[in-house]
This record gives structure tokens, C-alpha cells and sequence, in this order.
């Protein structure tokens, strides 16, 4: 008698035990994440620092020339004429939550556009004596924002408006100040008020 031929030739005898195959490595079964992982980190850390270098330093660059105004003095700068500044302290807190020991000094800077909204950074106040600087605290005092009297410059329209702007400075401080405007598109330059409240 003959035996017949298996019915799938290359089949192992049936004596033989089928090979058992390993399992892919960790590397292979995750080779599609670790690409994304080896690509993306870079472009991520790169990311994060553009925009904090963007942020420190600004549209561009750090402004380094100022442009001197009197207190009572206009200035042309980056497509609007700002000023006369108008400023001083103010006696009457009440209702704002104001610090004891601190003094509250507002100033209005008025801006008059040649074109259509320009933007500017937000105004601080610098005390000449010391360089000691203050940045405005309109919230922080329980003033709410009001687009009639906006604390940086207005992006969209061309009509005249004034900056109020509230600084909140120790009572030694006493001034003279400057207060600086930054407005974008003035490259390095930005605006220096004389303040003598």
C-alpha cells in the first residue's frame, strides 16, 4: 500500500511541531510613533522658542531712540501725531482698590491718525530719577476696560481718540516721569512724554 501525498506540499510531517514566530520588537511595533516623536520634538522646541524670543523682543526689535515731547508738545510718529500729554494724581480712590502707601497717576495721551488704526504697545510710565517703570493696572484697581477709553491704540479706524491710561507707584515716588509709547512701524524709535504730575 502507498501512502499519499500530503495535501499541501511543503506542509511540515506531522510529527514536526509548526514553528512558532516572535513577536516584533518594541522598536518595530512602535517605529510610526518614534518617527513622529524623532520630527516633531525638534519643530516643537523651535516653536516655543520663536515665540517667546517673539515676545520679549518684540515686533521686530527693542525700541532704542527716543523721540522727546515736552508736556505740552505734539509728535509725529509711524503715520499719527500724538499729543499734547495731559496727566497727573489722582486724590479721589474711592470705589478703586488702590494699595495704601501708593499713589494713582492717570494720563491721557491724545492720538490722532493719518491712516486708518495703528497699533502700539502698552504705555509705561518711567520714573527719570531712578529708571523704575510701571505698567498700566486698569483691571487691577477694578476700572473695567471701556473702548472709549482704551489703554493701547486702536487697530481699525481713523478718528482721533485719547489713551487713558492708570499707573498705580509707590508714595516715594514722586517724578518727574516719562511715559513711553511704542506704537508698531516706528522700527526703533517710540514716543517719550515728559510728565511732571
Amino acid at each position: 500500500m502507498t501512502i499519499p501525498p500530503p495535501l499541501h506540499p511543503g506542509a511540515a510531517p506531522a510529527d514536526e511541531a509548526p514553528a512558532v514566530s516572535k513577536p516584533p520588537s518594541w522598536w518595530r511595533r512602535n517605529r510610526v510613533a518614534l518617527v513622529a516623536l524623532l520630527v516633531l520634538a525638534p519643530l516643537t522646541a523651535a516653536a516655543v522658542g520663536w515665540q517667546e524670543w517673539y515676545q520679549f523682543f518684540g515686533f521686530g526689535g527693542r525700541p532704542v531712540t527716543a523721540v522727546s515731547v515736552a508736556q505740552d508738545d505734539t509728535a509725529e510718529l509711524a503715520g499719527a501725531e500724538w499729543g499734547p500729554l495731559r496727566g497727573g494724581e489722582i486724590d479721589d480712590v474711592s470705589g478703586l482698590d488702590v494699595p495704601e502707601d501708593t499713589r494713582l497717576i492717570a494720563v491721557a495721551v491724545p492720538v490722532d491718525p493719518s491712516v486708518e488704526g495703528i497699533g502700539c504697545e502698552t504705555p509705561k510710565l518711567v520714573e527719570q530719577a531712578t529708571g523704575q517703570e510701571w505698567r498700566p493696572v486698569r483691571l487691577e484697581i477694578g476700572l473695567p476696560w471701556s473702548a472709549d477709553e482704551p489703554e493701547t491704540c486702536l487697530s481699525e479706524g481713523a478718528d482721533p481718540y485719547e489713551l487713558i491710561v492708570p499707573f498705580v507707584v509707590p508714595e516715594d515716588a514722586t517724578g518727574p516721569f516719562w511715559v513711553d509709547v511704542r506704537p508698531y512701524g516706528a522700527g526703533a524709535s517710540f514716543l517719550r512724554f515728559t510728565l511732571e504730575p
